[in-house]
């Protein structure tokens, strides 16, 4: 699953990595990801293990520059990704915002991504 490998890839730059949004106790920097599509490749038997998925992936830290820079860090990671389960990535956009929530402000950097993977 694209998923499981994805938190592998990206453990040692983010421990704090959730699926979906973090929990109610968490620390930062953390990072959410979230699938947004999927298309499936057919081959020549139909359909096949591989497809097209967009994945969503937020940074949110309290510093600016500290979200921004943890983002470059997770695209520059991404962008050499070529193995059995993933056969490349492409960086599609970045977008910044803030987050005010009750207990603090968090930068929020989000980025979308396509990945050509083993679905």
């Amino acid at each position: 699953m694209l998923e499981t490998a994805l938190v592998t890839r990206l453990a040692d730059l983010a421990p704090q990595l959730y699926p979906g949004r973090a929990p109610t106790d968490y620390d930062t920097p953390a990072v959410i990801y979230n699938r947004l599509s999927t298309q499936m490749e057919d081959d020549l038997d139909g359909v096949g293990d591989m497809g097209w998925v967009v994945m969503q992936i937020d940074v949110y830290d309290p510093s600016y520059l500290a979200a921004k820079e943890l983002a470059q860090d997770i695209r520059d990671h991404l962008a050499i990704w070529d193995d059995e389960q993933v056969h490349s990535v492409t960086f599609v956009n970045e977008t910044d915002m803030v987050d005010e929530t009750t207990e603090a402000t968090l930068y929020r950097v989000m980025m979308t991504f396509l990945f050509f993977a083993a679905i």
